[in-house]
C-alpha cells in the first residue's frame, strides 16, 4: 500500500486501509520496506483510511508520503532486514477491491434560465421534485461511475397559465472523490460530470405535447458522510443542461432548453 500522509513529528502517519478493510482502533501492524520495519498502532480508523502511531516512541518514521510498504496486521517485527524482493515471495500484495453500492436519492430543483423555440421571451418560474437511483462501482483509485434512473416533476408557471412537466431519464456519471481533509472528517468530497436520455411529457388544460429529453452535461459537487461500514449519507448540489423536443398534437415541435440548479439528499448503500 501508499503512504497516504506523514505528521511533521514523523511519529504518526495514514494509510488507505480501514474498517472496511477490517482495521479497528488499536490494532497493530508491521510496516515493511527495503530493509526496514516498523511496529504501529491504529489510533484513528474510518471506513477507508487509518491513522497509525509508531510503537517505538525513540525512532521516527522512516517512510515518506507516498512511498510504498507493505502492511501485516502481526504484533512482531517479522522479515525485518529481508530485502522486498524475498518478502515478495511470501506476502502477496495488497489489493484494493472496487467499490459498489446503491445510491438512493431524492432532489429539489429549481429553473435558471430557458429558452422555447416558435415562443416569445417571457418570465417563468420554474421548480420540481425528483427521485433517483444508482449503481456505483470503483474502477481506479478515486475514479467512480455509476449507472441509473431518474423520474422528474416540474411546475413550469406563466403569468395566466402553468404547465406540468414529466421526465424519465436514464443517467451515467464520472465520479472523482477527493482524499484531503480526511484527517479531520470522516466523510469524502467528490465532484462528478454526467449525461443523460430519455423521454419528456408537458400537460395543461387543452394541450399535450412529448418527445426525448437530453441531459447534457449535468456538473455537481457533493459529499458523503458514513454511518457505519455498509450506509452513508450523500448529499450534492449540481447545474445541469436540459433539452427536449416535443410533438403537439398537430404535429408541430418545439424545443426547449433550460438550465436548472439541483439540491438532492439520499443514502449510499455498500455491498
Amino acid at each position: 500500500m501508499t503512504i497516504q500522509a506523514v505528521s511533521s513529528s514523523k511519529q504518526t502517519f495514514i494509510t488507505r486501509n480501514g474498517k472496511r478493510q477490517g482495521v479497528n482502533i488499536g490494532m497493530t501492524g508491521t510496516f515493511t520496506a527495503d530493509d526496514v520495519s516498523i511496529l504501529a498502532k491504529a489510533i484513528q480508523v474510518t471506513g477507508n483510511f487509518t491513522q497509525w502511531e509508531i510503537i517505538n516512541r525513540h525512532t521516527t518514521l522512516p517512510f515518506e508520503k507516498g512511498n510504498l510498504v507493505t502492511y501485516y496486521p502481526a504484533n512482531e517485527y517479522i522479515w525485518a532486514l529481508a530485502p522486498e524482493i524475498e518478502r515478495k515471495k511470501y506476502i502477496r500484495s495488497e489489493i484494493i477491491k472496487p467499490q459498489r453500492a446503491w445510491q438512493f436519492k431524492g432532489a429539489l430543483t429549481r429553473g435558471l434560465n430557458e429558452s422555447v423555440s416558435d415562443a416569445p421571451a417571457t418570465v417563468t418560474r420554474r421548480g420540481g421534485f425528483l427521485g433517483e437511483v444508482y449503481y456505483e462501482h470503483g474502477f481506479y483509485n478515486n475514479l467512480s461511475f455509476d449507472i441509473g434512473a431518474r423520474y422528474e416533476r416540474e411546475v413550469v408557471n406563466y403569468s395566466g397559465a402553468s404547465y406540468i412537466t414529466k421526465r424519465s431519464l436514464l443517467i451515467a456519471d464520472i465520479n472523482y472523490y477527493f482524499d484531503f481533509l480526511r484527517e479531520y472528517l470522516t466523510g469524502r468530497f467528490f465532484i462528478g460530470i454526467g449525461a443523460g436520455y430519455g423521454l419528456s411529457n408537458t400537460e395543461t388544460v387543452g394541450l399535450k405535447q412529448s418527445g426525448p429529453a437530453a441531459l447534457l452535461p449535468a456538473i455537481k459537487l457533493g459529499m458523503t458522510l458514513p454511518f457505519n461500514e455498509t450506509w452513508e449519507f450523500i448529499t450534492d448540489a449540481s447545474f445541469e443542461s436540459l433539452s427536449s423536443r416535443e410533438e403537439q398534437e398537430d404535429g408541430n415541435h418545439q424545443t426547449t432548453t433550460q438550465t436548472n440548479f439541483k439540491f438532492g439528499f439520499g443514502l449510499k448503500r455498500f455491498f
